[in-house]
Formats: structure tokens, C-alpha cells, sequence
């Protein structure tokens, strides 16, 4: 069974539109990927024990400006949907100054379960796949590899010569695709398949074949299409970098990061630690992305797919806020991760209000004045479907990441709640 396309999720704080259902570059010099394998493999080892993440560190919120009796507010906020059937459970997690200073786990991991939701239960990303695909991109940018002007025929020409389905018919497109457009969600791009017909496809290239031979939905640029553009844009880092997709995801991010429970298809180990999806109240077992054995996938894909701890994702999360470097190894420059945080869909037709802009593969804070918290100018943030949340604030110097798997979601305060009482805590401005 494959994962499914996500829809957009609320954490903007608003409600989005959606008018769908649903010659290569060489590779670095090997001495430099190389050396930072060598000091990957050294933070690695601390950190796992038998391949799992050891517990982290976690600071007193006081050492960092933070009130730990403001944060001990999170739990009975989030706890009242767990009693109240709404959800089964959450894992949190706060950061700042680089310093894990919250880390819990609410509720259970099956709603219909006594069990414990632990915190290293592992969660379907979905749409939190999307920013790891940028950074993966970006990571080529930096290398040289490709441009953000560049038409995306140059690599996978089956795109040349698009043409846009219109109430007068089909139109050729009145320009390319450019990469920034696969960024922006604003390429036209519309795959109409179901789980069952990407299943047949096999693999991404397949996919993405077939997709070529679809009409645009919009003129590339003119309008935000939310979703299939990042499929297009993993197959770019396949053909550019000559690699499977996941495997310079994990080459590139996973393992260097020390990601060690982030994967598109859970290994039959860790199915004891999947957060059950609850669908209308109940389990959705329709939701368990796995088959006999992980080893034999091939079909990987950027806009959904991943699926990770809470813990994982932080170390994603904080690698972005201190500029691109984790652990001694730099993954991007500190000027490219700040120029993620602009506005890069200025001329497209945008579902956000005014204070709210789009940037390479994040939602952007532009204003604080009418936003639902106040996130500082420059943070930026996603989510995915079945609720789950991160944020990067450059202002505050701090990183939140919420998982919890329940659908429909939309209807709850759970992520304005969390964000509302995670920046209560903050008693001291950043240094």
C-alpha cells in the first residue's frame, strides 16, 4: 500500500484552497562527502544504541529563558482531546538555543489501546515529507547542480513543451517550468492518480512519465497547486544526482543528521512504534504504509511518505536554525537557509492572507499583525495531514514540532493551543 497524497494542512491558520482531490551533474569529490560520513559516523554512535535513538538531554527551561511552569500547561491543554476521544495522542517537543528544554508524550498510541504513547513512537510525516525534499534540491543548488531559472526540461525533458487545460481547451503554456515553480507548489502540475494506480507505476520515474503526458492546470507561475509539484521535484534529485531518490536522502540527510528513525516504509522492527492513524474515532488501519519487507520498496516519492519521531524531526528542524549545520557537519549555507524564508510565490495567485507568504518548500512568516501567534518575521514553518506540525523561529531562536495522527483535524485548536502556550513559556528575549 503506498502513501497517500496529503492534503494542505490548517497550521497556517487558515483554510487553504484546493481545487483538486487529491549533461548530469557530477557527484562531489568523494574525500569530502567522505569526511563528512567520518564525522556523521561519530555523533551517529552516541547517539544509538541497537539502531535506536538514545533518550536526549533535556535542559531546564530556565537555562534558556523559558518557564517550566508554563510549559508544564501544555499537557492538560493537549490531554483534554485525548479524553475526549478526539485524538489518541501527542508527542512534543521544544527547543531553544539549541537545547531540548520539553519533550512528552500525551495519551496513547492506539486509540483503542491502553498502551502508553511513547516518545519514540514514530508518525506518518506526510506533507512534512515536502521540506526535506527541498532541502535535498537545495543541497543540489549548492553543489552547483542545477538553478532555480532553470526550465525543468533540461533534466527531465518529458516536461518540454507543457500545455494547460483551459475552459477553451488545451494551450501551450506561455513558458516553461522552472524549478522554482516545483518549490512553490506553483507549476501546474496535477496528478489525478489514486493509491492503487501509483502502486502500479512502480516507481517514481514511471509516475512521473505518466504525469508529463497530463495537461497543466495553470499556466506555470500564475497560480499555488498544492501538493504534486514536489513529486516532480524528488524525480529532479533522482535524475540530477543520479541516485533513488531515498538513497540520497539517506546518503545526503538521514544519516549524517542521525535521522536513524525516519523511513519511507516502516521496517517490520518498528511497527510496534507506528502511531496509529485515528480516522473519525476510530483506528485507520487502511493507513499503515508497510509491506513485508521494507528492503524491497521502490517507490519513493518527495510530497508525502516519510515517516519519523518527533525526536528525528527536531534534529531536521534545528539543523535549519543554526544556519545549516548539525553535529560539526554543514549541510547548507547559513545564506541559503535564510533565503528559504522569503516570500518566492510573490506573482502567484495566493490562497494565504497578506502576513503569510510561501518560500522554497516552508510557509513564511511576512507580518505578525493579524497572525494566530506571535512566530517571529522569518520563521518558517508546515504540517501534514494527519496533524502534524513543526516550526523554525529565527527571531526567538527556538524550534516546536507536534505529532499526532488523527483525520479530519481541521475542526480542532490543538496547533493554535500548542503554539499559543509555547511562546507563553518564553519569559526572557533572545540573546
Amino acid at each position: 500500500m503506498l502513501p497517500v497524497s496529503s492534503s494542505p494542512p490548517n497550521f497556517l491558520g487558515v483554510t487553504l484552497d484546493q481545487t483538486r482531490k487529491y549533461p548530469t551533474p557530477t557527484a562531489p569529490p568523494k574525500s569530502k562527502f567522505l569526511s563528512a560520513t567520518i564525522l556523521a559516523i561519530l555523533g551517529f554512535v552516541t547517539l544509538t544504541t541497537g539502531g535506536l535513538a538514545k533518550e536526549p538531554k533535556i535542559a531546564r527551561p530556565e537555562s534558556v529563558g523559558m518557564s517550566s511552569e508554563r510549559l508544564a500547561r501544555i499537557r492538560p491543554v493537549l490531554g483534554q482531546y485525548v479524553e475526549r476521544g478526539e485524538v489518541p495522542g501527542f508527542v512534543t517537543l521544544i527547543a531553544r538555543h539549541g537545547k531540548i528544554v520539553h519533550y512528552e508524550a500525551h495519551g496513547r498510541r492506539v486509540i483503542e489501546d491502553d498502551e502508553p504513547m511513547p516518545r519514540d513512537a514514530i508518525f506518518d510525516l506526510a506533507s512534512m515529507t515536502k521540506p526535506i525534499t527541498a532541502i535535498a534540491a537545495l543541497i543540489l543548488y549548492e553543489r552547483g547542480a542545477i538553478s532555480l531559472t532553470d526550465p525543468i526540461h533540461k533534466f527531465l525533458p518529458d516536461f518540454a513543451d507543457t500545455q494547460v487545460e483551459t475552459d477553451d481547451g488545451l494551450v501551450p503554456a506561455n513558458r516553461p517550468i522552472r524549478i522554482r515553480d516545483l518549490f512553490t507548489h506553483t507549476s501546474g502540475i496535477d496528478e489525478p492518480w489514486d493509491r492503487h494506480e501509483m502502486a502500479a507505476f512502480g516507481t517514481l520515474a514511471n509516475q512521473m512519465r505518466e504525469t508529463a503526458k497530463l495537461p497543466l492546470k495553470n499556466h506555470p507561475g500564475e497560480a499555488w497547486r498544492y501538493g504534486d509539484s514536489f513529486n516532480a521535484l524528488s524525480y529532479l534529485v533522482e535524475v540530477v544526482s543520479g541516485q533513488r531518490f531515498d538513497r540520497f536522502l539517506q546518503d545526503e540527510l538521514l544519516t549524517p543528521l542521525g535521522m536513524v528513525d525516519t523511513h519511507f516504509w516502516l521496517p517490520q522492527a518498528k511497527e510496534g512504534r507506528r502511531a496509529m492513524v485515528t480516522k473519525n474515532g476510530k483506528s485507520d488501519l487502511a493507513s499503515r504504509y508497510s509491506i513485508e519487507r521494507a528492503d524491497e520498496a521502490t517507490y519513493f516519492r518527495g510530497a508525502s511518505g516519510l515517516h519519523a519521531t518527533a525526536l528525528d524531526y527536531w534534529r531536521f528542524c534545528q539543523m535549519l536554525l543554526n544556519g545549516g549545520q548539525f553535529d560539526r557537519v554543514r549541510y547548507l549555507s547559513p545564506t541559503t537557509v535564510d533565503w528559504i524564508a522569503h516570500d518566492h510565490a510573490v506573482s502567484a495567485d495566493m490562497p494565504f492572507p497578506p502576513n503569510l507568504g510561501f518560500g522554497l518548500g516552508f510557509a513564511v512568516a511576512l507580518d505578525q499583525g493579524g497572525a494566530s501567534d506571535p512566530r517571529g518575521v522569518g520563521s518558517f514553518w508546515w504540517g501534514g495531514s494527519q496533524g502534524t506540525a513543526f516550526w523554525i523561529d529565527p527571531v526567538t531562536d527556538l524550534v516546536a514540532v507536534l505529532m499526532v495522527q488523527t483525520s479530519p483535524h481541521r475542526h480542532l485548536a490543538f496547533h493554535e493551543q500548542f503554539a499559543a502556550l509555547t511562546y507563553a513559556a518564553i519569559v526572557e528575549p533572545s540573546r
